[in-house]
């Protein structure tokens, strides 16, 4: 019986894990400027984000398959950090309101979802449903994960090897209890299943009202420790969302903890106001009270976290490319405002151009010495350029609908001229990494002149790359002198690489593979380096 346990919960993480990956590679695949303008709508506004939370989690049953949603729209890049904080704190409540309603599992339809997304991936050529298959089997996966957790903890009585392993120490204290109740939480996945178990423990053992509650109370740390869970192989903001959810729900927990026994008495006094005082219901009250005095907590301070970390996102050098899979700074509300709005459109812009400085580091430093790692981070960074060129450019399109004014009129199309280069720059730094996957999945090795060559051209446009992020980031014209220096050097190089190619070509060094994918990582750098000079070669269209 323990050996099913354990296959089950073993079994039913990994497949949690499979479905949060499926998910989100879907919701950033089908989360099209549609998608994400009606998800913008929806939750501008912190308090419709709010309910959004709460919505979201009564359609799924579950406050951990809603925490699970939240993380995967954040990693997918249709919720920001502020909308993240806001619809988890709606999810808090929900998961509290789920416990008064009788509503259908979320497991019933994990079946339906598998097949139908297996269908749908495997079956259909269209890309379009094929991202949709993809979403809805990562959907059914991670149900159907959970519901192997829940099923493999649900029967925690005196026999489950679990209860044996922490009876001694349950009833010690509250901060025991406490932790007690996030374990369960955490493994069951369920509110209902979670509070029914307390009530037979409290039943079998005899346990005080104090315990129960503080029992309770640590259920929903199991909330927030899903977050954690679902945060891993994401991106780097979403790990930070779900520590600031974890923290702060353990922070609100603690006082709970040392006053616990005033709880129990609170939840007792709400539940015989609606004239039902059985254990489930008081319980589920407790729950209620904690859950509310947490959702509050990070309803009010979701503004300071976002800006906190959307700062460290700043002043971080190495981070900060992945963090916020969106665009951070434009706001459509400050339309009617130009100066303002085309400041924000600045510091977007500025920052698309760091994000892809940072990834052609990430491709020059995989050429010279390959790093499966950094493979993860460099589409993280095209998904990023992408999502950023799609937000911008629209954003700033908009601008020019709205602004009369001859300066903003005079700056706008710079900017879009900016950010479609910078975009070109990532697809075409992916370019550089399918060649060198494909080159390292045949087996080709280049001759040692052949990567000393491919290096120095590719170190010669990472210094011209780290020149054009200067140039948008100073916004000051640059020196048409140095500008045809380093065209007139870099083009020499090229061409003295061409040569030293042809030469191996002739002499039967280099054989056709290998010499066609040098020719396209060299071409590929060159076009790099034209895209930079192109950025470089627009006069700077800033009004002050």
């Amino acid at each position: 019986m323990h050996l099913g346990l354990l296959e089950g919960a073993l079994g039913g993480i990994g497949l949690f894990l499979l479905g949060m990956k499926l998910m989100s590679d879907g919701i950033r695949s089908v989360a099209d400027d549609r998608v994400r303008t009606v998800v913008s709508k929806i939750t501008s506004n912190r308090y419709v984000s709010f309910l959004f939370g709460i919505f979201m989690t009564l359609a799924v049953s579950s406050g951990s398959a809603a925490v699970i949603f939240a993380v995967g729209l954040l990693n997918g890049g249709v919720l920001n950090i502020f909308q993240a904080l806001c619809v988890l704190s709606g999810i808090l409540i929900g998961s509290s309101l789920y416990l008064h309603l009788h509503l259908i599992p979320y497991s019933l339809f994990s079946g339906f979802f598998i097949l139908g997304g297996f269908i749908i991936k495997y079956f259909f050529s269209n890309r379009r449903l094929v991202h949709y298959g993809t979403f809805l089997l990562g959907i059914g996966l991670l149900f159907f994960g959970l519901s192997l957790l829940e099923g493999s903890y649900r029967p925690i009585d005196q026999t489950h090897p679990l209860h044996g392993l922490l009876q001694g120490m349950l009833y010690r204290s509250a901060f025991m209890a406490t932790l007690f109740g996030a374990i369960v939480s955490f493994l069951v996945q369920s509110s209902h299943s979670t509070i029914a178990i307390i009530e037979s423990l409290e039943k079998s053992n005899s346990m005080t009202p104090a315990l129960a509650f503080a029992m309770s109370c640590g259920s929903m740390l199991g909330i927030s420790a899903i977050g954690l869970l679902a945060s891993v192989g994401g991106k780097y903001v979403a790990r930070r969302v779900a520590m600031i959810l974890a923290l702060v729900t353990l922070i609100t927990c603690i006082p709970l903890i040392f006053f616990s026994q005033t709880g129990a008495e609170m939840s007792v006094d709400i539940a015989a106001m609606f004239n039902t005082l059985d254990r489930t219901t008081v319980l589920s009250w407790g729950y209620t009270v904690s859950s509310t005095f947490a959702a509050l907590a990070i309803f009010l301070t979701a503004g300071p976290f976002s800006r906190l970390i959307r700062k460290y996102e700043v002043s971080s050098n190495g981070k900060s490319g992945g963090m916020q899979p969106t665009a951070g700074y434009l706001d459509r509300r400050i339309l009617t405002t130009p100066p303002i709005a085309l400041e924000q459109a600045r510091k977007e812009v500025q920052r698309m151009a760091a994000v892809a400085s940072r990834m052609y580091a990430d491709v020059l430093a995989i050429l010279k010495n390959y790093d499966a790692r950094r493979v993860e981070t460099i589409r993280q960074h095209e998904q990023l350029l992408d999502s950023l060129n799609s937000e911008i450019t629209s954003f700033l399109a908009a601008l020019s609908k709205s602004a009369s004014g001859p300066d903003v009129m005079y700056e706008v199309p710079g900017l879009i001229q900016i950010v479609s280069a910078m975009e070109h720059i990532g697809d075409v730094c992916e370019d550089i990494l399918d060649c060198t996957l494909d080159r390292k999945a045949s087996g080709i090795i280049f001759s040692q002149d052949a990567m000393n060559d491919l290096i120095a051209i590719a170190e010669q446009v990472g210094y011209i790359v780290a020149k054009t992020e200067k140039f948008v980031s100073s916004s000051e014209n640059f020196n048409r002198d140095d500008l045809h220096h380093i065209k007139a050097r870099t083009r020499l190089l090229h061409d003295q690489i061409k040569e030293s190619h042809f030469s191996r070509i002739c002499s039967g060094v280099c054989p056709p593979r290998s010499a066609m994918l040098f020719q396209e990582m060299s071409s590929s750098c060159m076009r790099i380096a034209e895209l930079c000079w192109n950025i470089m070669g627009i006069q700077p269209r800033r009004t002050e």
